[in-house]
């Protein structure tokens, strides 16, 4: 189901429209710029949809700009949806998800005037001059996880679940394999696609039939669905750890919590937004792994010794120097 908003950034304007828009700054309202932005899920789940919202609040007050979203928006619905924002006199529309990429780059090209942002995790071969590229760049984070997994199993055995087969979570499995090999680790890894990132009882039943098998780390790649994680490692016999991505989940287990790869998506779309503002309509930006940039994971590590906590950032700060290289594999998962 499609819901459209406004959101009020600085003062609320109301207009005789099917969309309210808000914005601030200085500009008159011909010169101010429309941003609007569409969601695969709910603005309130804690994970990727809501890093998104918090990063266009941010960035439309930063800039002045009118805002409005769409959430929960069905991939059926994506072109629908994105076509009503270009008709609709809005400049820049964020796709936040690479569900709706296909949707995008067919719509693009109908409106040459409005710029399109999408997340990607490779760089386009043919680029659309009016559309950024954000390259999500996952693998650096699933790395440094699979090294902290292989150093906290006790069992030996590693489990990883996301919800759909898509070229990023094989890159994030080569990732944590190779980051596996490189550590000298005879641990191994399941890996599971449950079909939906969001489904709390199939990613329940999925982390209890790793703890099933053995598995006492877990790495999810799921989204809304960690909530069933959650209560299965809180449930388990045995002490069962996990690591997730975009946010810290450490108050929903604090005791099987380990790290999460973080997202910052204001840093990416500020240098987006501004680059637009100065007339660029489409480019390339890549999420950069280190320290004070849009990744890097979350420390320190909760429920391990110092020890590994230090060995764990060694390996995270390797990665963004350069000194250890991570291969990114998107075509076949490499054992």
């Amino acid at each position: 189901m499609k819901r459209i908003y406004g959101i009020a950034v600085v003062c609320m304007v109301v207009f005789l429209a099917p969309v309210a828009f808000a914005g601030g700054g200085q500009e008159t309202a011909s010169e101010q710029v429309n941003f609007a932005v569409i969601f695969p899920g709910s603005i309130q789940d804690a994970d990727y949809n809501t890093l998104g919202y918090t990063a266009m609040q941010t960035i439309a007050g930063e800039f002045g700009l009118r805002t409005s979203f769409s959430e929960r928006v069905a991939v059926p619905d994506a072109e629908r949806v994105l076509r009503e924002y270009a008709t609709s006199d809005f400049d820049i529309i964020w796709v936040h998800g690479s569900q709706f990429n296909g949707a995008a780059l067919t719509v693009a090209p109908d409106y040459p005037d409005v710029t399109f942002i999408i997340e990607v995790d490779m760089v386009p071969t043919e680029p659309l001059a009016n559309m950024w590229y954000m390259d999500r760049n996952f693998h650096p984070g699933f790395y440094v996880l699979g090294a902290l997994a292989s150093m906290v199993t006790q069992t030996g055995r590693v489990g990883y679940f996301t919800g759909v087969q898509l070229p990023f979570a094989t890159e994030e499995i080569n990732a944590i394999l190779q980051a596996f090999r490189d550590m000298g680790s005879d641990a191994s890894l399941e890996y599971l696609f449950i079909g939906d990132f969001n489904d709390t009882v199939r990613t329940r039943q999925a982390a209890e039939g790793f703890i099933s098998q053995g598995i006492d780390v877990i790495i999810s790649g799921v989204n809304l669905g960690n909530y069933g994680l959650y209560n299965a490692v809180v449930d388990a016999e045995e002490s069962v750890f996990f690591a997730t991505k975009y946010t810290s989940k450490e108050v929903h287990a604090p005791d099987n919590y380990l790290t999460s790869d973080l997202f910052n998506f204001e840093l990416p779309l500020r240098q987006v937004m501004q680059s637009f503002l100065n007339g660029e309509a489409g480019g390339y930006l890549k999420l950069e792994f280190g320290e004070s940039a849009a990744r890097w994971p979350d420390f320190p590590i909760r429920n391990v010794d110092g020890a590994t906590n230090d060995r764990v950032l060694e390996i995270a700060r390797g990665i963004a120097s350069g000194e250890i290289e991570v291969i990114r594999n998107q075509s076949e998962i490499v054992r």
